[in-house]
């Protein structure tokens, strides 16, 4: 029979061998993990290997080119410039006596440095000179505009315009009528026509 202390030897031997057995079990599993560890990440960087590239996007083609042989031959005209402005006319012209009638400027006409007609109309307007009539009304209109003075301009503007109805008149019966006599109405109206401009002198400054 085993004494007392070859019992507790005995625990003690048992003891020390399960150790080492779970030891050595415990080794073998941390090997066998750390090796399924390796394997799959070997086999994650094959999967990734084996992905295929993404294809560069292509770029939107732009415009085409024009073609050389499309564009005119002809070059483009340049742009027509006004001549240098010359003297001022003592009279103005139809069409600056139309913009002072109008407000749109003092009707002040020049001449061109080049040619004959008005410096504001020289580029593609004809020249019309005002009519023999209504010549002193409108320098004192464009007198007038250039002083300021209101009330003397709204009296001119209304005396040139009903003197130019006349004058439009006169000239369609001129045209309708030749030899016409002396005391046809077209004749009395111009002898009207020329008291209104008489008026007009004695009451305009």
């Amino acid at each position: 029979m085993a004494t007392g202390n070859e019992k507790w030897i005995f625990i003690i031997i048992a003891i020390i061998i399960t150790t080492r057995t779970t030891t050595n079990n415990n080794s073998n599993n941390n090997r066998a993990a750390r090796a399924q560890a390796a394997a799959a990440a070997e086999a994650a960087a094959a999967a990734v290997d084996s992905v295929p590239e993404p294809e560069p996007e292509l770029e939107p083609e732009g415009p085409p080119a024009p073609d050389p042989a499309a564009e005119p031959s002809t070059p483009a005209r340049p742009p027509r410039q006004r001549p240098a402005q010359g003297a001022r006319r003592a009279v103005p012209c139809k069409g600056c006596l139309r913009s002072a009638l109008s407000g749109r400027f003092t009707g002040a006409c020049y001449d061109a440095a080049v040619g004959s007609r008005c410096w504001r109309y020289a580029s593609g307007h004809t020249y019309h000179p005002v009519p023999a009539l209504i010549r002193p009304l409108a320098v004192r209109l464009v007198a007038a505009l250039e002083a300021g003075d209101r009330p003397a301009v709204r009296r001119l503007r209304a005396a040139v315009r009903a003197l130019q109805e006349g004058e439009a008149e006169n000239e369609g019966e001129k045209e309708g009528q030749v030899g016409t006599p002396a005391g046809a109405p077209a004749a009395v109206r111009r002898q009207v026509l020329g008291l209104v401009r008489q008026i007009l002198d004695l009451l305009l400054p």
